[in-house]
């Protein structure tokens, strides 16, 4: 199930990227847990084009982010559930972006998370940010 988090954890901050939706993922990082958390940054908070996998597959969509960072990026975040031992990456490019970032986080629950409240445990996997001097298009691309 996807959906975006209202706000970005501190170890999630912050840069922006983007990254070609076309570039071969022969090379994606293994994700242990039984989820995947993405997270996505531009310096242009409009018409970003990201690109992830869920437990169904490739997903490719446009999106605004809508969560202002400290360095005045712009952020969003995806979570999904996905089988362990699953290759995943994550891109994020716009042609109207200075800088873009993307990371991509293992995500496992704790035994008896649910009932204990215990939160989830989150590794940084794989992570990329670019910089463009021109401002112009800008991708990143974690795999």
């Amino acid at each position: 199930m996807k959906k975006f988090i209202g706000t970005l954890a501190a170890a999630a901050t912050l840069a922006a990227g983007s990254a070609a939706l076309t570039t071969p993922v022969a090379q994606a990082v293994t994700i242990s847990g039984s989820g995947v958390k993405y997270v996505f940054c531009s310096s242009n908070q409009h018409n970003n084009q990201i690109s992830y996998y869920d437990r169904y597959g490739k997903v490719s969509k446009i999106v605004n982010l809508t969560t202002k960072a400290q360095d005045n990026s712009y952020c969003g975040v995806i979570e999904v559930s996905i089988e362990p031992d699953s290759y995943v990456s994550a891109l994020i490019e716009n042609d109207r972006a200075h800088y873009a970032y993307v990371a991509v986080y293992s995500v496992s629950y704790p035994l008896f998370s649910g009932s204990t409240g215990a939160p989830p445990n989150y590794t940084l996997v794989a992570r990329d940010e670019n910089r463009s001097s021109s401002g112009r298009y800008n991708y990143a691309f974690a795999y």
